[in-house]
Formats: C-alpha cells, structure tokens, sequence
C-alpha cells in the first residue's frame, strides 16, 4: 500500500506537486489550484493539531473505525465530492490561499514536517484515533485525491 513514509512514494508525490502548472484546471470540485494547495496544507496542520477544531465533522456513512478500514485499506481511489471538515473549505479563517507558488512551496514543507518522527498527531475528525502508519497512509491517499482533482 502506498504511503509516505516509502521513499519511494514520497517523491512520486513530490514530483506531482512540481509538476503543477499554474494553469492546471480543476476535474471536478470548486477549489481552485491555490485554494487545492491550501487545503492539503491545512489538512497536514490539522493533523498536526495546529488548527483548531471548531465545527463538526460532516455526516458520514460508517462509524469511524470501519470508515478509516474502507478508506485507508481499501485498494481503491477515494471519490469525488467527498465533504471535508469546516476549518478546510474554501473561506474558512486558515484556509486564506497565497500565491499558487507559495501555496505549492508551503504544502510541501507541511508535509515535510507532518512526516518527521516523533511528530504529535491528533485524532483524524472523521476517522478517530490513528496509528502514525494509519497517519502515513492518509497522507499518501488525501495528497493524491487531490493532485488526481487537477489531472496530477
């Protein structure tokens, strides 16, 4: 299973992001590339408990544990228009997106810092406690849906 803490699979997802082209169009969604860029920088602050929860977590289909089973064991692609938390949409307080550049340059030293050891990771809003390999995992997965929204 594709993670980040394979080497390997780190930098797929390292030359994903620079392969990002500041005219790339989004597949499906509402995010642009910068706000996209912001999004998945946020998610790795939020897993690092560095953005503070507020709202409630959107309704989901399983209980968590068997959402987190399906979601992060499953070897499947994660589907369009899945909801996100409030403090990650578009609009929300943390997610005031930069320039594309800057926004592609912060999303990677996030990731950088999400995937040092010893790293503190909180519960995942949706999925409850995670293992830092479950945390690893999501990384890959939540980087790629969204690299995948923009042809990437």
């Amino acid at each position: 299973m594709r993670s980040l803490v394979d080497g390997r699979h780190r930098e797929e997802i390292v030359r994903r992001f620079q392969s990002l082209l500041r005219d790339d169009r989004r597949q499906w969604g509402r995010m642009s590339l910068p706000e996209m860029l912001c999004h998945v920088r946020g998610a790795f602050c939020l897993a690092m408990g560095e953005i503070e929860r507020t709202g409630e977590a959107p309704p989901q289909p399983l209980p968590p544990r068997m959402l987190k089973f399906f979601a992060l064991r499953v070897p499947m692609r994660w589907p369009r228009g899945i909801k996100t938390v409030p403090e990650l949409e578009a609009g929300a307080p943390a997610m005031n997106a930069l320039s594309f550049e800057q926004e592609r340059r912060l999303a990677l030293d996030e990731m950088d810092r999400f995937l040092q050891p010893g790293r503190r990771l909180v519960n995942h809003p949706m999925f409850g406690p995670m293992s830092y390999r479950d945390w690893m995992r999501w990384g890959y997965l939540h980087t790629d849906h969204h690299l995948r929204q923009f042809g990437r």
